[in-house]
C-alpha cells in the first residue's frame, strides 16, 4: 500500500489514513495526535508522527476543540497595548505559543477592570486553554470581587489561570518584587552619593505603583533620607514632563527616579530643554529598560518581561498543571548608562554633601 494513498475518493487526509500508515489502531492515533496523557509506547508515538508528516495530516481543531471542551488558544489580559512592558510580555507568551501550535489572543484593557472582567469571561466562555493576567489591579476597584468569582471559576474548570503580579486570588504567580525594584534602584542612586532624589509615581491607585512608591520610601527611609520629594505621575512620557515642568520651578533634585521608562524620557527631555545638564546636575534613571532606553542612554531598572510572557505560557502548556499557591519572582538588576553619575557638589545646584 503506498504511504501517500488515502481512504474513500481520494479527499482530506483523515486520521484513519494515518492509523492505518502508521500499523496501530484509531485510537492510539486519536491519543497521540490529540495530545492526551494516556500512556503510548515512545516507538509507536513516533510511527504515528511521522505518518502525519508524511500524509500531511491536518487534523479538525474545531472538532478536537468540541470533544476537549478546550481550544488550543491562551489569552493574555494586558493593560495597554501600546506599552511596551506588556508588547515584551506578549511577545514571550506568542514565541512560545508558536513552537506548540497555540493561538495568542491578545486582550487589550485600556486599564479598565470592567474591560478586563469582560475579557476574562469571554475567554472562559471560549474555553481557552490558559489565560494570562498580565496587569496589577486596583485595590479599591469595587470590580474586584467579581474577578475573584471568575479565578475561582477558572479553577473549577480546565482552563490554566496564570497571575503576573499577585492579585490575591488561588492561582500561580509568576512575578518581579515591585518593591525591590524601586530599593535596589534607589540604593543604587544613594551609593551615587546623591541624597536629595525624587521619585515620580506610576498610575494612581494601581497597585504595582504603589509597592514601587513604597520600595523608595523604605530604601529613602533606611539612608536616613527624606522620601518626600514625590511628583504624581503615570507610566508614559506626558507625566514624566508634567512632573519635571514642576522640578524646574523649584530646587532641583540631585536625581529623579521615574516609575517607569516612558516616564523617565518625558522627565530626561523636560529638563534638558529647561536648560539642566544631564547627569551633570541632576541624574534621572527609569524602570523597565524598553527598547528605547539605550537611544536615551538612561539608566534604569531592567525587567524581565520577555521572560515573564514566555515561562507564564509554559506554565498553561506543560503537561502538568501548576500547584495554585505556586510563585516564582524573577530577578531584575540596574542598568548603568549615562544619565546617571556621581554626584559632583560644585557643579549640582542644592546638592547636599554625601556622608
Amino acid at each position: 500500500m503506498s504511504r501517500a494513498r488515502r481512504s474513500g475518493t481520494g479527499g482530506k487526509v483523515s486520521l484513519a489514513d494515518v492509523a492505518a500508515v502508521a500499523n496501530v489502531s484509531l485510537a492510539t492515533a486519536s491519543r497521540v495526535m490529540s495530545g492526551a496523557t494516556y500512556p503510548v509506547a515512545a516507538a509507536t508515538r513516533e510511527r504515528v508522527l511521522q505518518a502525519a508528516t508524511d500524509l500531511s495530516y491536518a487534523p479538525n481543531l474545531i472538532a478536537r476543540a468540541l470533544v476537549r471542551r478546550m481550544t488550543n488558544t491562551i489569552g493574555v489580559v494586558i493593560g495597554d497595548i501600546t506599552d511596551s512592558y506588556f508588547a515584551e510580555i506578549a511577545r514571550g507568551v506568542e514565541d512560545q505559543a508558536y513552537r506548540r501550535d497555540f493561538l495568542t489572543i491578545i486582550c487589550n484593557t485600556d486599564r479598565s477592570p470592567a474591560v478586563e472582567n469582560a475579557y476574562f469571561r469571554l475567554l472562559l466562555d471560549h474555553h481557552a486553554a490558559g489565560i494570562i493576567i498580565a496587569g496589577g489591579a486596583f485595590p479599591q476597584a469595587p470590580e474586584n470581587e467579581a474577578f475573584r468569582e471568575l479565578a475561582k471559576e477558572a479553577s473549577r474548570s480546565a482552563t490554566r489561570l496564570v497571575m503576573l503580579t499577585d492579585r490575591d486570588v488561588e492561582a500561580p504567580v509568576i512575578s518581579v518584587d515591585d518593591r525591590m525594584v524601586t530599593m535596589d534602584l534607589t540604593r543604587y542612586l544613594i551609593g551615587l552619593g546623591h541624597r536629595r532624589i525624587a521619585y515620580v509615581e506610576g498610575l494612581t491607585g494601581l497597585s504595582t505603583s504603589l509597592r514601587r512608591g513604597e520600595g523608595f520610601a523604605r530604601a529613602m527611609t533606611e539612608a536616613g533620607l527624606d522620601a518626600s520629594l514625590r511628583y504624581p505621575g503615570g507610566f508614559g512620557i506626558e507625566p514624566g514632563r508634567a512632573a519635571a515642568a514642576l522640578m524646574l520651578r523649584n530646587e532641583l533634585p540631585d536625581a529623579v527616579i521615574a516609575a517607569s521608562d516612558e516616564a523617565a524620557f518625558g522627565v530626561l527631555t523636560t529638563l534638558q530643554q529647561g536648560g539642566v545638564e544631564i547627569p551633570r546636575q541632576v541624574s534621572v534613571a527609569g524602570i523597565d529598560d524598553n527598547r528605547h532606553a539605550q537611544l536615551f542612554n538612561l539608566t534604569t531598572m531592567r525587567l524581565p518581561t520577555y521572560d515573564l510572557g514566555a515561562m507564564a505560557a509554559k506554565w498553561v502548556i506543560g503537561d502538568e498543571p501548576c500547584a495554585p499557591d505556586s510563585r516564582v519572582t524573577l530577578p531584575c538588576r540596574v542598568i548603568p548608562r549615562g544619565t546617571t553619575s556621581w554626584i559632583s557638589t560644585a557643579d549640582r545646584k542644592g546638592a547636599l554633601r554625601a556622608g
